[in-house]
């Protein structure tokens, strides 16, 4: 039996038996393991696991919920990544397959002895890891080969050639998968070096270095070149990559950055733009609303002193701060009186689907976290985190006073406008608990000057 202290996965018990619970989280307990928490349903597994680093979701099969347990399983894999195990006693095949179906990597029978339990969570474990691994390793590498337009090599632990992209086959004379499966030393050469593969490998010299490049027919080709190690979550060496490019067209890739740059501000403009219109398509009855806010969050940020570029980013937040919208029921949107408590849960959750549509675009500010926290208050009674004082961002605490601002004084389909008057009086009752001070301030100053872009 291991140690009660030993390093272990942390585990979350997905079941709403009650017996099963105490039972099986004291049995984890027992063999060493971290039990993190045990949820009831669907929903309350997928929010502890997104607010906390969870390694295996133990999933009851016998879940009473809506959402059922295979549903459940699969959501907390494909949404956040999530190992799986299944939790059932004596499955039938039809069960096995199901369980293969939704990823889970192993099924626990809570009657089994210790040996047996231990066995089957210590391998779903080890397989989780060795998928991180691997899957840490294919998305590097696809990243590094689809991000950069310079010559690039990557190259695996052992130093053998695995991606290499048209320009640096270009570059080195090559033909068309010449140099997969070839030692990097054989295909990267600077002139002058004793030991090539000691130039590209060692860790004396990652970084940025220049010189002579060996091309297929003699030719030296004058390179500025980088090296970088390649590394999985847990520190462990994957690889390098070599990125480099000719010298003599420093200009000319130069000018073709800036245009790129330009090119990439003006598509990400008009995303946002699409984006807005999306979500505002949903619902109508608040069309404009997020420009509104947009142009509040601005006129604060520009009065509190943030820099050009900081407001550029409460700008575009602004612009995008309700797209999670876009998975609220149209009916739950439209309705013309108060929301039951199922129905503002699900409204609430449209911060969190913003944050998931937003995390992986490539903006120049933390656009995302900005919409997931657009409605944390200082005092901790904000959702979806209950976040409090320092741990919300700054800008995000300007678009929560924009955003109050703009809802109360706009119609709604369950309310008329509060009237400017009422709002203000909110703002100053919650100044420096619920919102942050500096940016209600800066609001009262806007709207004693006539400056306020109602």
């Amino acid at each position: 039996m291991p140690h009660p202290e030993r390093l272990g996965p942390r585990l979350l018990l997905v079941t709403a038996a009650a017996g099963l619970a105490e039972a099986l989280g004291h049995r984890l307990e027992g063999l060493g393991y971290t039990l993190l928490g045990v949820a009831g349903c669907c929903a309350q597994a997928l929010d502890m696991a997104a607010r906390q680093p969870v390694d295996l979701a133990l999933v009851d099969t016998q879940l009473p919920d809506a959402v059922e347990d295979m549903e459940t399983a699969r959501l907390l894999r494909e949404s956040l990544g999530v190992a799986v195990v299944m939790v059932a006693d004596r499955p039938d095949r039809e069960s096995f397959a199901r369980m293969g179906r939704v990823g889970a990597l192993a099924c626990l029978s809570p009657s089994s002895p210790d040996r047996e339990c231990l066995a089957t969570v210590e391998m779903a474990w080890h397989t989780a890891r060795r998928e991180r691994r691997y899957l840490a390793s294919r998305q590097c590498m696809a990243l590094t080969l689809d991000s950069l337009n310079e010559g690039l090599i990557v190259a695996d632990a052992a130093g053998r050639v695995r991606r290499i992209n048209p320009v640096a086959r270009t570059l080195l004379g090559l033909d068309p998968d010449e140099a997969l499966g070839q030692p990097l030393a054989s295909v990267y050469r600077l002139q002058g070096e004793q030991d090539a593969d000691t130039v590209v490998l060692a860790d004396r010299n990652i970084g940025r270095h220049e010189g002579r490049l060996a091309r297929v027919g003699g030719q030296a080709l004058f390179v500025e070149q980088t090296i970088s190690p390649i590394r999985d979550p847990e520190g462990e060496r994957l690889g390098t990559m070599v990125v480099f490019r000719d010298i003599g067209w420093r200009r000319h890739s130069e000018q073709a950055l800036r245009q790129s740059l330009d090119n990439h501000r003006r598509a990400l403009e008009q995303t946002v733009i699409a984006l807005t219109v999306t979500s505002e398509k949903r619902d109508p009855f608040t069309a404009g609303h997020q420009e509104r806010v947009s142009r509040l969050a601005l006129a604060i940020a520009r009065d509190l002193g943030l820099s050009e570029d900081a407001q550029e980013g409460v700008r575009l937040a602004g612009l995008v701060h309700d797209i999670g919208k876009i998975h609220v029921p149209s009916e739950i949107l439209a309705k013309p009186e108060a929301l039951s408590n199922l129905e503002m849960g699900i409204v609430q959750g449209h911060s969190e689907v913003g944050y998931e549509i937003l995390k992986d675009v490539p903006f120049s500010w933390p656009v995302a976290r900005m919409v997931l926290e657009h409605h944390e208050r200082l005092d901790g009674s904000g959702y979806p985190a209950g976040l409090s004082g320092e741990a919300m961002l700054p800008e995000s605490r300007i678009l929560a006073v924009a955003d109050v601002l703009e809802a109360m004084t706009a119609h709604r389909p369950y309310r008329a406008a509060h009237g400017l008057e009422r709002t203000l009086a909110e703002l100053r009752d919650g100044r420096g608990n619920r919102y942050d001070p500096a940016a209600v301030d800066a609001c009262l100053r806007l709207c004693a000057t006539g400056s306020l872009p109602l």
